[in-house]
């Protein structure tokens, strides 16, 4: 399974099955299934974050543009993220949320990234899988 997956509203978790080995997350979480010892792997918690609340610090800015469309719009965030990132230029309370998000996936959960469209249907469709690939980028990273 995915341990990062990018949901609108009204979708559910998938069982994803992942070709590459996933480093990200991967460290020693307690398993009530091997006798409370603890084992390699990911937790089965998933922690819900809303990704385009007005209070959220990775809020995609560029969706209330006129004449934009919503593909626009993320192609516009994926860019303005990585371009930051190449300065070494982020932002810190985008910095502190990244921060936190790494933590967590390194402490074995799995993350959800939920946007407010009601089901997520590609790449073009939400942001959240630029926050995706640069929350892996940066656990990689450590």
């Amino acid at each position: 399974m995915d341990p990062i997956q990018v949901l609108g509203k009204n979708d559910l978790r998938r069982e994803i099955k992942v070709n590459d080995e996933n480093t990200a997350g991967q460290l020693l979480v307690k398993s009530t299934h091997a006798g409370e010892r603890y084992i390699r792997g990911m937790s089965m918690t998933a922690k819900k974050h809303y990704i385009n609340r007005k209070d959220c610090p990775v809020k995609n800015n560029f969706l209330d543009l006129p004449k934009w469309s919503r593909e626009d719009a993320v192609k516009a965030f994926d860019t303005y993220l990585w371009s930051q990132h190449q300065k070494d230029a982020i932002e810190k309370p985008l910095k502190d949320w990244f921060n936190a998000r790494v933590k967590e996936l390194m402490a074995g959960h799995n993350l959800d990234l939920i946007d407010d469209i009601d089901c997520v249907k590609g790449i073009d469709d939400s942001h959240g899988f630029t926050l995706k690939n640069y929350i892996e980028y940066l656990a990689k990273e450590i």
